[in-house]
C-alpha cells in the first residue's frame, strides 16, 4: 500500500516577524519530510510607501496559487497576525472549493497558531472583546509604521524565555506597516477549509481570554463544524521557545502523529 502524500506546509509569520524568526519550526518539519514554503510578509520591515493586508494576502496567494495548479494539497500555518493574511489569502484555493470546479489539488487545513482570526468584514484589531486587548508589549508609531519597544516585546512576546534570550529574540523583529491591523477581510476561510487552532495557555499578547473568543466566532460560521483545539503552556512566540512542540502539533493536525 503506497504512503499517503504529505501536504506542502505554507508558512505565515506573525507581525513584526522575517521569516528566518521560523527556521526551527521549518527545519523540525521537513526532517519529518514536509516540504515547507516560508512567505515573508510585504508589511514587515519599512518601505518607502507602507504596503497592505492585500499585499500580505497576494504574496500568500501567488505562492498557495502555483502549489494547487501543480496539483498539490496545501496546509496553511498561520501565526497570530498571520491568521488575518491566511483567510483572504485562501479565498478561492480550498480544496473543497476547487473540487466543485472540476480542479485538483488545494488547501486542505489552516493551522492557527496563536491567531488573530477575524469574521467576514470584519479587521483584526476588531475580534477582540472587551478588555482582552493585551498592553504587554509597547509599540510606536512613526510615519505609517509601528515600532516594537524591545524591552516589552521580550517580556510579553517572549515571556516563557529567559528574559536575556528574549531580548536576542526581540531585536530580531522589524516594522510593521500599521494600516494592515485595520484593513477588513473579505473571506472567512474558516467556513470552507478544516481549522486546526493551537492555543497558547500562557500567552501575553493574544491573551487566552481573546484566543477563546476567536474560536467560539470562527465556530459560529461553521455550519456545525468544531474547531479543532490543541492547547499548549507556551507564551505568544511558541516558534521561539518550543519550536519542536510547533511542528509537532502541526503534524499532529496534519495526521501525521496521534
Amino acid at each position: 500500500m503506497s504512503t499517503p502524500t504529505k501536504p506542502t506546509i505554507v508558512l505565515i509569520p506573525a507581525s513584526f516577524s522575517p521569516v528566518s524568526l521560523y527556521d526551527a519550526v521549518i527545519s523540525n518539519l521537513e526532517s519529518h519530510s514536509y516540504a515547507v514554503h516560508g512567505v515573508e510578509h510585504q508589511t514587515v520591515g519599512r518601505r518607502e510607501k507602507a504596503p497592505t493586508m492585500y499585499d500580505d494576502a497576494k504574496g500568500v496567494a501567488d505562492v498557495v496559487g502555483r502549489l494547487v495548479d501543480e496539483g498539490k494539497d496545501v496546509a496553511l500555518v498561520a501565526h497570530s497576525y498571520g491568521g488575518t493574511v491566511a483567510c483572504e489569502a485562501a479565498k478561492g484555493l480550498a480544496k473543497s472549493v476547487r473540487e466543485r470546479e472540476g480542479k485538483s489539488g488545494g488547501i486542505v487545513r489552516i493551522i492557527f497558531v496563536a491567531a488573530c482570526v477575524p469574521m467576514e468584514g470584519k479587521a483584526m484589531m476588531e475580534v477582540f472583546g472587551e478588555g482582552m486587548v493585551s498592553h504587554a508589549i509597547k509599540v510606536e508609531m512613526v510615519g505609517e509604521y509601528l515600532v516594537l519597544d524591545k524591552a516589552t516585546c521580550a517580556t510579553g512576546g517572549y515571556s516563557d524565555l529567559p528574559n536575556d534570550e528574549a531580548l536576542v529574540w526581540a531585536s530580531k523583529m522589524r516594522e510593521h506597516a500599521a494600516a494592515s491591523f485595520s484593513q477588513k477581510i473579505s473571506y472567512a476561510a474558516y467556513k470552507d477549509i478544516p481549522a486546526t487552532y493551537l492555543f497558547c495557555e500562557e500567552d501575553r499578547g493574544v491573551v487566552p481570554e481573546a484566543q477563546d473568543k476567536i474560536i467560539a466566532d470562527m465556530e459560529s460560521q461553521m455550519g456545525g463544524q468544531k474547531v479543532q483545539k490543541i492547547s499548549v503552556k507556551s507564551g505568544h512566540h511558541i516558534n521561539a521557545s518550543q519550536p519542536e512542540t510547533m511542528a509537532a502539533v502541526i503534524r499532529k493536525a496534519l495526521g501525521d502523529v496521534a
